[in-house]
């Protein structure tokens, strides 16, 4: 009798944990130690429509958020926690504001503040107080820290990072973004007391020696393309989906905050930069990652070519035919996932070469 009731636990066992194994993938478990980051400028319709989002639009996509139970959590707990691998909840999202508007003051705060929501304000320090019309005022921002936002550095001046001045040298170059980078954060040390050493790129142009430059002092940095972040992300060029403009619509606000980070083993080439207006990338995807055979990536809304280059070792190219005549662009790829839920890599481009 007691053989038989301990072969039938053993049974019951063996079949609970094969369960476990097939319903619980590691990719699954991933899938919750992930976040998106939501990115914002301007709440208000008096502004540049190109980066502007109107308190109505903006109160949507909180509502919507809100009703889909979301969790949002500070900025600086989600890069923590991914970068030791702590689990987060399976919607977590940031929300950010970039440069320090006085909209954001007067329309988004209070609005947050009723869901008692963090947010994360990176400040253009040189800029604040410049003009009572537009930017917030440090007594402002001082307010908003003190309800809960992280404050934190955009620059002082807001540069365009990838030009030099005439004559200037690499390093004289570096040594004046140093500048820029230390200065704003500084000023926001002395203004706030917070001192989080988050960096948001001005119009999210970065290459390869500013990352370095970013890792030696101690900073995460934080691009404009798009797409959720993971354990894996690359911590000095982080994505945010950007939603102003053509991008406040709700018709594709839930599947971008509700998208799946892929987890890649390395991109080609390894710089944004470019001169070439549809420049050819290469992708090496982990191994296990899954819906590669469905991979579609889009450049300007325009499907691109994807060639499985070893599709054995998820290595693919994708080619596009359709060119880019601006400073900035970039390619974004999905998959599906799970739960009708998408997939969603970007990949940047800016042509130093393009003034704006």
């Amino acid at each position: 009798m007691q053989t038989r009731i301990l072969s039938a636990f053993i049974l019951a066992a063996s079949l609970l944990l094969a369960s476990m194994l097939f319903t619980s993938s590691p990719l699954q478990a991933q899938h919750a130690d992930q976040a998106v980051i939501l990115q914002y400028h301007f709440i208000s319709t008096s502004t540049p429509p190109v980066t502007s989002t109107s308190p109505e639009d903006f109160r949507r996509h909180m509502d919507y958020l809100q009703d889909n139970d979301f969790a949002i959590l500070p900025l600086e707990e989600i890069i923590s926690k991914l970068r030791n691998g702590e689990s987060l909840p399976d919607y977590a999202a940031a929300i950010t504001f970039d440069d320090g508007y006085l909209s954001v003051y007067t329309e988004a705060y209070p609005l947050l503040q009723e869901r008692d929501w963090p947010f994360t304000i990176f400040v253009t320090t040189g800029l604040l107080e410049s003009n009572a019309n537009l930017y917030a005022n440090w007594d402002q921002i001082r307010e908003m820290a003190a309800a809960g936002a992280t404050i934190a550095n955009h620059t002082v001046t807001h540069p365009y990072f990838l030009d030099r001045l005439d004559g200037e040298s690499e390093a004289a170059w570096l040594q004046r973004i140093r500048g820029e980078i230390q200065q704003a954060e500084d000023s926001i040390v002395a203004e706030t007391g917070q001192n989080h050493r988050l960096l948001a790129y001005p119009y999210g142009e970065f290459n390869p020696q500013i990352q370095e430059l970013v890792t030696d002092m101690g900073f995460v940095g934080i691009a404009q393309h798009s797409g959720p972040i993971n354990g894996s992300s690359d911590y000095t060029a982080l994505p945010r989906f950007p939603f102003s403009g053509i991008y406040v619509s709700m018709n594709t606000f839930p599947n971008k905050v509700k998208s799946l980070a892929f987890t890649l083993d390395g991109v080609s080439p390894q710089t944004p930069v470019t001169s070439d207006n549809s420049p050819d990338a290469e992708l090496d995807f982990a191994e296990g990652t899954p819906g590669l055979s469905q991979l579609a990536c889009y450049h300007n809304n325009q499907n691109m070519q994807v060639e499985a280059l070893d599709a054995d070792e998820m290595i693919y190219r994708v080619s596009s035919s359709t060119e880019s005549n601006g400073r900035r662009f970039r390619y974004n790829c999905t998959a599906p996932g799970r739960d009708g839920r998408y997939y969603w890599y970007s990949i940047p481009w800016v042509n130093p070469a393009i003034a704006e």
